[in-house]
């Protein structure tokens, strides 16, 4: 990458046009034996959301996806092919050694390197412990990432510009530094749809129906958990329960049924919706659409009585 063009905190500043991005899901299913297993090849939604909220700002976003690749080390055509001034990396505890590899790869062509998802979230210095990862975005994402590429924007990405930035842990002077979460997004409306435009659609539905004998995508209609399990009290979207209106999801459901042939939804929140009444207002304005389709959860609901709800065994 051309010294001019480079973003790396504490390096050459960015100088030129918008900052670009490249957000990267280090999941490879051909090296993941419990993925394949679970059947279950859905596509990164949660930076799906990300790419949709950076390029509704401005900026200009590719994603590296995984899933379908043979290993990190095609990660290198992606650089040369995107030529990113800032690379984002998804984190999960099982993908934790692909993603800092990643990281490894993105620091060596001159990027910044940030990384974010439920892991770093819960625990940011096993990847700062890794000098070619920048910074850890922790808990929602989309406000700071947008934020990074404005500072790189204004030729400010550097660690001083970090110090009372929200929803960020960094290195400075030998310690790492974990700053408070920055408040979340509360209206979920405002989120523009997934762009699922930048992953190849088709085929995960194909694997999918493939695998599963029938056609699946995952949807979000609410962010925050308001419970305390130990397994999760500190989720990247937090205790704080937002839940899109159900106009806003029927919109989506739509839009998802002109432009793919699926036969379920699998509602990925991190709680299924709490009020009844909300689940009864969404089967009204899908039906009113006539754009109804059966859903699932996650995991297995205790309620079996919903509208809309296809009871078949959810993995």
């Amino acid at each position: 990458m051309d010294d001019r063009r480079r973003s790396t905190l504490l390096s050459v500043p960015y100088d030129g046009e918008m900052a670009t991005l490249l957000l990267a899901h280090p999941m490879f299913l051909a090296r993941s034996p419990d993925e394949q297993a679970a059947s279950s090849p859905y596509f990164p939604l949660g930076i799906l959301y990300l790419a949709s909220w950076v390029r509704e700002n401005g900026h200009e976003v590719a994603i590296y996806d995984g899933t379908f690749e043979s290993g990190p080390e095609t990660f290198v055509d992606a650089l040369a092919a995107h030529n990113p001034d800032v690379v984002g990396i998804s984190a999960l505890l099982p993908t934790r050694e692909h993603a800092l590899t990643l990281a490894r790869m993105a620091a060596a062509s001159g990027t910044a390197v940030v990384i974010g998802g439920p892991d770093p979230t819960l625990d940011p210095a096993p990847y700062l412990a890794e000098g070619a990862v920048d910074v850890v975005v922790h808990h929602e994402g989309e406000q700071t990432i947008t934020r990074l590429l404005e500072l790189a924007d204004a030729n400010a990405l550097t660690i001083e510009s970090l110090v009372d930035e929200p929803g960020v842990a960094f290195r400075s002077a030998g310690t790492i530094e974990i700053n408070q979460p920055r408040q979340p997004i509360e209206n979920l409306d405002e989120l523009p749809l997934p762009a699922r435009d930048l992953v190849d659609m088709d085929r995960y539905l194909h694997l999918w129906e493939t695998t599963n004998g029938y056609s699946s995508m995952t949807i979000s209609t609410s962010r925050g958990c308001p419970y305390s399990c130990t397994w999760c009290q500190d989720a990247v979207h937090g205790t704080n329960f937002r839940q899109r209106s159900p106009e806003s999801v029927a919109a989506e459901i739509e839009s998802l049924k002109a432009d793919y042939t699926i036969e379920r939804l699998r509602l990925v929140d991190d709680v299924d919706a709490i009020e009844r009444s909300w689940f009864d207002q969404w089967a009204k304005d899908v039906v009113a659409r006539n754009s109804a389709i059966p859903f699932e959860a996650l995991n297995d609901l205790q309620r079996q009585d919903l509208p809309l709800l296809d009871v078949r065994d959810s993995l």
